[in-house]
């Protein structure tokens, strides 16, 4: 029983093997099965196959399919569906069903090895079983050969000796509804599949669900998802999900609520991608009340929140001006060891500045480049921003500065941001800025060209006003006339050079 439960270590499982095939008269197979399958759960294949030998050597102990299959897995992770082929021997020598490495090989190998192996076994008569069909529909189905799998389905009807179980049909309906055919496809076979007498499981009705979800059939799906629970057939997680996201995203947050409430009623425990559709919903909702409620329930049911979790909640946080509990989630996420990405980092920034906290802001920038991030223009445009309403000019074009070392453009945001600020208090930087950003063969816009004129003509400078005009009208970017001639005029007036 402790090899069952997966108590014994390695040394106690080895030991145990060795006792057992040394008593006379050796005991059930059930007992070395057992040995054999925890072992291989401990992913200790070589010593699965070297017991399986001694096993052999062994007269009087006959493996059965149980042990064989345990085998074939373990040689097909070791990547030796060569040697599994060895072991299929024996399983047909003695009738038994080559399930075991036909997976292997549809997961390990090639799909067309698989696709051949079944060809000879079904030439030769030997046998087979509904799941060894599933086992092959499966490997079609993840290798994007849906026509394919259906064909093998029809083959099975026609052929008259199996009747398609359940799980034929699971990875055909899976695929068809990723491939958005759903009236089609899926929801014909799942009718043909019904009229057959073939009884859906909750893997076909979830995926259905899904598919129907995925295609904004909101109604549908619901009404499947009635039908489903008619039948007595409990929904899962994964039913769950579907609907609570489709509904979050289509905005019908009082529906996904009570789907979220129906689920806790069924015993479905929600994981991290409810918890993820739930907080968005409310987050783009407003509701920051009800998220951050929701987020302490994460907490008590020991779900661990992911990346898209934290960034939800700090992102409405931070939209309702609540710093230091967003600050603090950021914090626990770090702890946590999950990593910010560009996203959490410019929300954080951004919310640092507009709270004139740029100094937390600088700090968190110094953060996103110890991990390699590349900074984006969003980012040192919040910064920018924040450092320009704390007066901090000198600060403001060392960011600047370091942004165009860094190969990141400033658009017009960040522009007019820091020209409108060191025109205040730093003029001849302001020009500085300019006069960078023509050297990097940026677009002077109508904007900052207008903002360089009234400079230039209040500080009497008509010169360096003129000479932008005629930039503006080289790059045909045509001034506004009126504007200009009130600034020159005025420009002119101050400096006593009318006439």
């Amino acid at each position: 029983m402790r090899c069952k439960s997966g108590n014994l270590g390695l040394d106690e499982e080895l030991g145990h093997f060795d006792s057992v095939i040394q008593m006379k008269p050796i005991p059930s197979i059930w007992a070395l099965d057992h040995l054999l399958g925890a072992l291989s759960k401990m992913n200790q294949c070589s010593t699965v196959v070297s017991m399986y030998k001694q096993m052999l050597a062994c007269v009087g102990l006959h493996p059965e399919v149980s042990t064989l299959s345990v085998v074939i897995n373990c040689l097909c992770r070791m990547n030796r569906v060569d040697l599994g082929f060895s072991v299929l021997a024996t399983i047909l020598k003695h009738g038994l069903q080559p399930n075991a490495l036909l997976h292997g090989i549809c997961k390990y190998r090639s799909l067309s090895e698989a696709m051949e192996l079944l060809r000879k076994i079904e030439e030769k008569g030997l046998a087979c079983s509904e799941i060894t069909y599933a086992t092959i529909i499966n490997g079609l189905c993840r290798d994007g050969k849906t026509c394919m799998a259906l064909e093998i389905l029809e083959q099975m009807y026609e052929d008259g000796r199996f009747k398609p179980v359940p799980q034929c049909y699971n990875p055909i309906i899976d695929s068809l509804c990723k491939e958005k055919r759903i009236d089609e496809a899926a929801l014909t076979l799942f009718r043909d599949m019904i009229n057959k007498s073939v009884a859906p499981n909750i893997i076909n009705y979830s995926s259905l669900i899904y598919g129907l979800c995925n295609m904004d059939l909101w109604t549908r799906a619901l009404a499947l998802f009635e039908i489903m629970k008619n039948k007595g057939i409990k929904p899962d997680v994964f039913t769950f999900n579907s609907l609570i996201g489709a509904s979050c995203k289509s905005g019908k947050l009082e529906e996904a609520v009570l789907l979220f409430r129906n689920m806790i009623d069924c015993g479905a425990l929600p994981n991290v991608v409810t918890f993820n559709s739930m907080l968005d919903a409310l987050c783009k909702e407003g509701k920051t009340a009800e998220a951050v409620k929701l987020m302490e329930e994460v907490f008590l049911r020991g779900v661990k929140p992911d990346l898209v979790t934290y960034n939800s909640l700090i992102n409405i946080l931070c939209r309702s001006a609540q710093w230091k509990e967003a600050t603090r989630l950021f914090n626990r996420m770090l702890d946590e060891g999950i990593a910010p990405n560009v996203v959490t980092f410019n929300t954080v920034i951004h919310a640092l500045c507009k709270e004139r906290r740029t100094e937390e802001a600088l700090s968190v920038l110094e953060l996103m480049s110890q991990r390699g991030m590349r900074l984006e223009i969003f980012t040192y445009n919040s910064l920018i921003y924040g450092i320009c309403r704390t007066d901090q000019w000198a600060e403001a074009t060392r960011v600047f500065d370091e942004m165009v070392v860094q190969g990141v453009l400033p658009d017009i945001i960040t522009l007019i941001t820091l020209l409108n600020a060191l025109f205040r208090g730093m003029p001849e930087e302001a020009h500085k800025v300019v006069e960078a950003k023509v050297k990097y063969g940026m677009e002077l816009s109508k904007i900052t060209c207008s903002m360089l004129i009234d400079d230039y003509c209040f500080r009497g400078k008509m010169d360096k006003a003129k000479k932008v005009i005629d930039l503006m009208v080289i790059k045909d970017n045509v001034p506004d006339i009126a504007s200009c001639y009130k600034a020159l005029v005025n420009g002119y007036m101050q400096a006593k050079r009318i006439g």
